[in-house]
């Protein structure tokens, strides 16, 4: 009877590929990339009449806000008022104004909507 052996560098190969803790390690996460979307973002109202918008947003993973993170502003001094939940109100003077929505927690993230009033 006739015995085989492997190789001593073909053993140490086969040992150290199959020892433990030697997986391939998992592949990164992506980077979170935070997103904000504003609707609507062009209209048309009357003077002094009232327009909700909405903002959406994604969270980091694992993530989640009492409120939404989002300030709202109108970007001209006499383009009218915006609260804090998005509820515009026009002014009395007839032109084209723009609201913007800038996330708090990723303040580089804004979206801006024209409002043409008349």
């Amino acid at each position: 009877m006739l015995k085989r052996s492997l190789p001593f560098t073909a053993l140490l190969l086969v040992l150290a590929c199959s020892a433990p803790g030697d997986a391939v390690p998992a592949k990164p996460a992506e980077p979170f990339k935070p997103f904000l979307n504003l609707r609507p973002v062009a209209l048309s109202l009357t003077k002094g009449a009232t327009q909700a918008f909405q903002a959406e947003i994604n969270y980091p993973e694992g993530m989640r806000y009492m409120r939404q993170p989002v300030t709202w502003r109108v970007v001209e001094p006499e383009g009218g008022t915006i609260d804090g939940t998005g509820l515009y109100t026009a002014p009395a003077a007839a032109g084209t104004y723009h609201v913007q929505v800038k996330r708090e927690d990723f303040p580089e993230t804004s979206a801006t909507a024209t409002v043409t009033v008349k």
